[in-house]
Parts: structure tokens; C-alpha cells; sequence
């Protein structure tokens, strides 16, 4: 069920058979209540809101109802402080930005025979340059997209064909929205020296677009600062051939990320292990008991903010943490195409949801009746 069609289905729901007293609700409002019940169905589903009282994974229905919102990351850990002179260190672990609820957390721990760790602590300054291509501006007109994306080798040369490299390009023209992120993100059709992101790449945030890295060794001629010449420009064409699209490049300097790391020419182990979430409160009694201690089989981990902090003793060092979380799912709208991705078989439940939301909403009598159906759907 895609967006129009949802939107179809709760105007029937809420509107009484050819009284259209319902027919001034805006396509904004629904999209703003569609979304509000999409909200509290992760949350029914992922507690035990339901007449089952099953949470999260705890039957086959509860893992095929948010299956689409289960996804993999993992980036370094940083070095943030030591806690216990040369025994205990706290690295830190940011969350990604669409994260939601964890599922599962897991270290990858670098050891030397369980003897105490030589390091030192080196600091990594990262650059990046790339584009920022808003996802509005691939939607051309009735559902059809940008058909090629290129980058000007040099503005002042004008739009010659020697003067364009293809960035990306449809190797098959996409059904709906999720396929062309999925296109993109995933390589199909993106050539060398360009490597595709939606919304997030390390620290960069633009909601609804996506972040195109440019290898600036294989594209030397990219620049982004207009003191030095004219900005890069990144095209798109539609079918015919006729530019709808135009970003500008764009260079920026990431936080440095500060690591510790074991000194170069010592053997060392990689092991991976789950980490043990610790109460915050009970963080410092478990760090000075010998039994509960943080080990490098189960390192000891607090959640503070959007950061995980992961605490070490002297004989490992963590080098990335890996998390399974349940992501923030898309904001719905109907003037943008964009469409529910949960589930198909949810779209209906979530209807029925918003339909009962918005009856009560307006004192409506069938509302009993309504929510009466939403409680015996599973």
C-alpha cells in the first residue's frame, strides 16, 4: 500500500458514506496522523502492547511486524578518558542518527595474551568532499525520477560531452522511492570514484538526501572553495535529456577522532564479544569488584546521550563496536511520494490505527466501534 493509497483508505474510514463530512482534511493532516500511529505501532509492537503480550522477537509476528526497521552499523570507538589511572579507560561509541531502540551490541577487542596492552594514543583528522543531492529533486513529475547524474569536470568549459562524468546512472528504471535509495546506496549503477550514502556518512547529517563521497585521487579537478576557482557543479537529467537538478560541491573537515591503539610491530588478537549493559548507578561498585569487573569477553557498557561508553582494563583495547538497532522509520507524505516502509501487511493495521485516532479526534460515535476492530487485529 503506498501513500496515495493510504491516504485513500482513511478518508473512507473516517468519512461516512457520501456525507463528505470529512472532506477538508488536508493532505498534511493525514500524513501528520498517518505518521503519529506508524509512531505508536513500533511502539506497540516493540513492548508488549498487544493482546499476546509479546515484545520484540518473542514471536514470529512481533519479528515480521518491524523486520524492515532491523539494521547493522558499526564505526571505531573513540578514546574519551582514563578513569583509573592505567586500569580503567572509557571509550565512546556514537550512535548513528536514525537510531531508535538497540537490539543487540557486540566489541571488537583487541588483546595480547591477556597481558597488559602497550598503546598509545593518536588522533585522526578526517576530510571529506562531496555533494548533497535532495531526494525532492529526483522526483520529476508523476512518479518518474532522474534517469543519470553527472559531474562537471570544469563549469567554464560549458556542458560538453568530454567535459561530463557520469556519477550514476538507472541500470533499471526504479518502481517507487526504496528502490531508487536501494540503487544508489548499494552501487548499482554508481562508478568508480563516487560512493553513495542516504542521509548520514561520519557525522555528515542531511535528512531526505543523499551524501555523495567524492574520491578526489580519481576526480582531482573537484573543488568546492570559490576562492579557487568555480564551484563543482552535479547534474541531472530526466528522460529527455534536460537538466532538473543542479547541487554544488561541498568540502568539510570531520570531527578528529581520537583512538587508542596498540604500538605498531606487537602481536595482538581480535576477538569479538557481546558488551554488558550496565545501570548507571551501578557502574562504579562493578568496576571495583574483581568478580563484575569489565572484561574483555564482556566489556561493560553505559548509555549516555547518543553515545555508548564502553569501559576497558589495561589488557584490551576496543577498536570497533558493531550495533543491531531498530531504526527511526520514514516520515510519510504524500506531496514528497514518500511511503510507508514498514511491512506491507502493517499498512492496514496502521490505517485502521489512524482512523480510530482521528474519529475520537472529532467526537465521533462510531469511535467504540472502531477501536473495538483495532484491538482484535494481531
Amino acid at each position: 500500500m503506498n501513500i496515495t493509497e493510504m491516504h485513500i483508505a482513511v478518508q473512507q474510514g473516517v468519512d461516512k458514506i457520501h456525507s463528505l463530512q470529512a472532506d477538508q482534511l488536508l493532505p498534511e493532516e493525514l500524513d501528520l496522523e498517518i505518521n503519529k500511529s506508524i509512531t505508536r505501532f513500533i511502539a506497540q509492537k516493540y513492548n508488549k502492547g498487544n493482546k499476546y503480550r509479546t515484545g520484540f522477537e518473542e514471536s514470529q509476528n512481533r519479528i515480521d511486524d518491524l523486520r524492515t526497521l532491523v539494521v547493522e552499523y558499526s564505526a571505531p570507538a573513540s578514546y574519551k578518558e582514563e578513569l583509573k589511572p592505567g586500569r580503567i579507560f572509557v571509550d565512546s561509541f556514537k550512535l548513528p542518527k536514525d537510531y531508535l531502540h538497540l537490539v543487540n551490541q557486540r566489541s571488537e577487542v583487541l588483546i595480547q595474551d591477556c597481558e597488559p596492552v602497550e598503546y598509545e594514543v593518536s588522533v585522526d583528522n578526517k576530510e571529506v568532499s562531496y555533494f548533497v543531492l535532495n531526494f525532492n529533486d529526483y522526483i520529476v513529475q508523476n512518479g518518474q525520477y532522474i534517469r543519470t547524474v553527472e559531474m562537471i569536470q570544469n563549469s567554464s568549459v560549458g556542458l560538453t560531452a568530454t567535459n561530463m562524468v557520469t556519477m550514476f546512472f538507472f541500470t533499471n528504471y526504479p518502481a517507487d522511492n526504496a528502490s531508487v535509495q536501494l540503487q544508489m546506496t548499494m552501487g548499482v549503477g554508481v562508478n568508480p570514484g563516487f560512493d553513495v550514502y542516504w542521509e548520514e556518512y561520519n557525522g555528515l547529517y542531511h535528512p531526505g538526501s543523499f551524501i555523495v563521497v567524492v574520491d578526489t585521487w580519481i576526480h582531482s579537478y573537484f573543488n568546492a572553495d570559490a576562492g579557487k576557482g568555480i564551484v563543482t557543479e552535479m547534474i541531472g537529467r530526466d528522460d529527455n535529456g534536460d537538466i532538473v537538478s543542479t547541487a554544488y560541491a561541498k568540502y568539510q573537515e570531520l570531527d578528529s577522532l581520537e583512538k587508542r591503539r596498540i604500538v605498531e610491530g606487537e602481536d595482538f588478537q581480535k576477538v569479538v564479544s557481546a558488551n554488558k549493559f550496565v545501570q548507571q548507578d551501578d557502574i562504579f561498585t562493578l568496576l571495583s569488584d574483581p568478580f563484575n569487573t569489565t572484561k574483555y569477553t564482556a566489556p561493560l557498557a553505559t548509555f549516555r546521550e547518543d553515545s555508548i561508553d564502553l569501559y576497558t582494563s589495561d589488557i584490551f583495547i576496543i577498536d570497533t563496536v558493531k550495533i543491531t538497532y531498530l531504526r527511526k522509520p520514514a516520515k510519510v507524505s504524500l506531496s514528497l511520494q514518500v511511503d510507508c516502509d514498514l511491512p506491507e501487511h502493517t499498512h492496514q493495521e496502521i490505517v485502521a490505527m489512524t482512523v480510530s485516532s482521528m474519529l475520537e479526534g472529532i467526537a465521533d460515535p462510531r469511535y467504540s466501534t472502531q477501536q473495538l476492530e483495532v484491538s482484535k487485529s494481531e
